[in-house]
């Protein structure tokens, strides 16, 4: 079942500690379609990168203005939690703007992480651009000497020892 931006929006309300049913969302309902639009038009290009990584098919066109409560999420569903950080971090800007950072701050490392992930080279082989390193010789420890060993005394090397040296 495809992710709609009702899920982005009742995750938003969640992030920011608002009951689904709750009274008083009429303002977060109405600017929520037009946050939730801001967040695909800012992340189309890394929409396309996944897409063509992952093997998906294109995303279908959307309005960069509005999109809809009602209809599926455009961009692809690695996206929706960043989606959800978004618009709840503006949300809340002007209401709670330590919230609001910390949600922001949180969705910025949400696309970093997965800007590197669809960026970064996907190989088995090493890169050959790069100086191979060797580690600097080290001498060998030497071995631990072994102890000198004593022959077991007996009675009679005893006696000999103390009574005829």
């Amino acid at each position: 079942m495809p992710v709609t931006n009702r899920d982005i929006y009742n995750n938003s309300l969640a992030l920011i500690g608002e009951d689904i049913s709750g009274i008083n969302l009429e303002d977060y309902e109405e600017r929520a379609p037009y946050l939730i639009a801001s967040f695909c038009s800012l992340n189309t290009s890394l929409d396309k990168k996944i897409r063509t990584m992952d093997g998906l098919d294109a995303a279908f066109s959307f309005s960069p203005v509005y999109l809809s409560l009602d209809l599926d999420f455009p961009l692809c569903d690695r996206l929706t939690s960043a989606a959800a950080l978004y618009t709840a971090s503006m949300l809340v800007i002007d209401e709670d703007p330590d919230l609001s950072d910390s949600l922001y701050d949180k969705y910025c490392d949400n696309i970093a992480s997965t800007e590197s992930y669809y960026t970064l080279p996907k190989t088995s082989e090493p890169t050959t651009d790069q100086p191979t390193v060797t580690p600097p010789e080290t001498e060998e420890p030497e071995e631990p000497e072994e102890p000198e060993e004593f022959p077991m005394a007996t009675c009679e090397s005893i006696v000999e020892r103390y009574f005829f040296d």
